[in-house]
């Protein structure tokens, strides 16, 4: 999809995702994030931008600076302005030298790239030393996934799950387990690396009611992801 989408589109989304229980809490947590890197003054860079709302909302406040990335433009223009700056890049192949960020952040992009190691490697290119990267992506084997194997119906990937007004062609490459992603990152060089496991907007490991019993994190709604140079 090239060029700006429909602004009435744009807006009726955000409007649903701000009513959406999981969204909003997830988000939170994205922005917790980012506020931690160097103490809320981390210059950022954010692939997968879409059309800003997560930019806007929940990294811009929390950092120094970000440069939301997409391979097409579906930014508005009027949000480039303050911390902001929008420009076009494919994951795979970045046009920034190495060592410029203080963070990556990207949200649901990995199950979309033709190449998730070459994808990771290029994050980690860009960060520099001590740099995180943190992304999201849905875990293969949630509790609607194990739905579709028990009437016959599992997931076979690449998967087409919808077309989408704002968003386009919903089509995910690959998802990953909790084995899948622990098997993942474990092929790069990193200083620590940190998978959660998240349910409705509440990450499953934490402490406290919201904790499910063990053999259930493993079928949580989707993994956060942060990996420390």
């Amino acid at each position: 999809m090239d060029g700006i989408v429909d602004q009435d589109m744009v807006l009726r989304r955000e409007r649903e995702i701000a009513g959406n229980r999981f969204h909003r809490a997830n988000r939170r947590i994205i922005a917790g994030v980012v506020k931690g890197i160097k103490n809320g003054q981390g210059h950022i860079l954010e692939i997968g931008c879409g059309h800003g709302d997560v930019t806007r909302e929940y990294i811009a406040p929390n950092c120094a600076s970000v440069v939301a990335t997409d391979i097409v433009n579906r930014f508005r223009a009027e949000e480039t302005s303050g911390n902001i700056s929008f420009q076009l890049e494919d994951a795979l192949d970045l046009s920034f030298p190495e060592e410029t960020f203080d963070g990556v952040i990207s949200i649901d992009v990995i199950e979309h790239v033709e190449d998730d190691t070459r994808f990771i490697r290029e994050s980690m290119r860009v960060l520099k030393e001590g740099g995180t990267l943190f992304f999201a992506t849905p875990n293969r084997l949630r509790l609607s996934s194990l739905a579709r194997y028990l009437i016959g119906k599992p997931l076979r990937f690449p998967h087409m799950y919808a077309h989408h007004t704002v968003l386009g062609d919903i089509l995910h490459l690959r998802e990953y387990s909790l084995v899948d992603m622990q098997k993942f990152v474990a092929k790069f060089p990193v200083s620590s690396v940190e998978i959660k496991g998240i349910w409705f907007g509440i990450p499953s490991l934490q402490a406290g009611i919201a904790k499910p019993p063990k053999f259930l994190q493993r079928y949580a709604f989707s993994w956060h992801v942060r990996m420390v140079k």
